[in-house]
């Protein structure tokens, strides 16, 4: 009798079960809208540790929270110390989130921050401060060094694991200001990075940077390199830059040269960055629009491209 009843429950099961054209996969859903008091996150990145998406506010004191299945932002890292976040990435190999410090609007002072994944305390705090700087974005390659934007200088910094600081390239090109922006590591070995008042790409090889052929994509801010090769590239209008457009790009790169695959225009008004995750690419607005405008914000949007 009992093997009568495992063998129809297995058969029941196998009628029940979904197919993989109908199956819905277990993960985020296309929109999540946290409950946040003007929190303003700037940057986004993916933890696979906690299956969730990690933001960071740019008021102080600076906070990085994560958000998951039930669209409720917890806090995970709290530095009274500074005055918010911008970029950040997990190092999951290395339990750790490296966020920059700074401001996206006006020079002043910057630090990368190194925090401990799992419990949220500060590492360690790599000094990034110098006149004109105001650093934005970082990206990590496979060996734990971080490459660190910095848009009022026009310059890349290079941390290693020690939190040695050299500066990879300073470059006209990569001015003015508001410049160089948003940075990816590729597997190929070199970084991608934006300028984001030009709208030029760069690929940054040992120090040389080199014009990508593609067409300029003005208000350039984050950037995200997909699992699949893919380079994702956020626009926005936050500096009223002439060309400018509020839109998420899909590129293929092919060495120099960039094919355009598709340009969706944003539904959110000042969408900043994008996290790939495994349940699609997620693209981040703080209302960075309102907290230019002085006014408050209750919540902030992740949408799924």
């Amino acid at each position: 009798m009992r093997s009568l009843l495992i063998t129809a429950a297995l058969v029941a099961g196998l009628v029940a079960a979904p197919t993989a054209a109908t199956a819905t996969p277990r993960g985020l859903p296309p929109v999540l809208t946290p409950a946040a008091e003007n929190l303003f996150p700037e940057g986004v990145a993916w933890d696979p540790t906690r299956q969730s998406l990690l933001v960071g506010s740019i008021t102080k004191p600076a906070l990085i929270s994560a958000v998951g299945r039930d669209g409720v932002a917890r806090t995970v890292v709290t530095d009274p110390d500074l005055l918010g976040f911008v970029g950040m990435k997990v190092d999951s190999a290395r339990n750790r989130i490296v966020a920059v410090n700074g401001s996206p609007f006006l020079p002043g002072p910057s630090f990368l921050g190194i925090y401990n994944l799992r419990t949220g305390a500060r590492e360690r705090l790599v000094d990034l401060s110098g006149e004109g700087h105001a650093t934005n974005d970082v990206a990590l390659d496979p060996a734990g060094n971080a490459y660190v934007t910095d848009t009022g200088a026009g310059a890349v910094y290079k941390v290693d694991l020690s939190g040695h600081v050299t500066t990879l390239v300073s470059d006209p090109r990569l001015l003015p200001s508001p410049g160089a922006n948003g940075i990816v590591w590729h597997p190929g070995g070199y970084l991608v990075v934006a300028n984001y008042t030009t709208g030029r790409l760069y690929r940054l090889t040992r120090g040389h940077l080199t014009e990508l052929n593609a067409p300029p994509l003005v208000g350039a801010d984050g950037m995200v390199l997909r699992h699949d090769g893919t380079l994702v590239v956020v626009t926005n209008r936050l500096s009223e830059l002439p060309g400018s457009v509020v839109a998420v790009h899909e590129l293929s790169l092919f060495g120099n040269r960039v094919v355009p695959l598709r340009t969706t225009p944003w539904p959110d008004a000042a969408p900043t960055t994008a996290a790939d995750t495994p349940y699609g690419v997620y693209v981040v607005d703080g209302h960075i629009d309102r907290f230019i405008a002085g006014t408050p914000a209750t919540d902030f949007v992740l949408r799924r491209l």
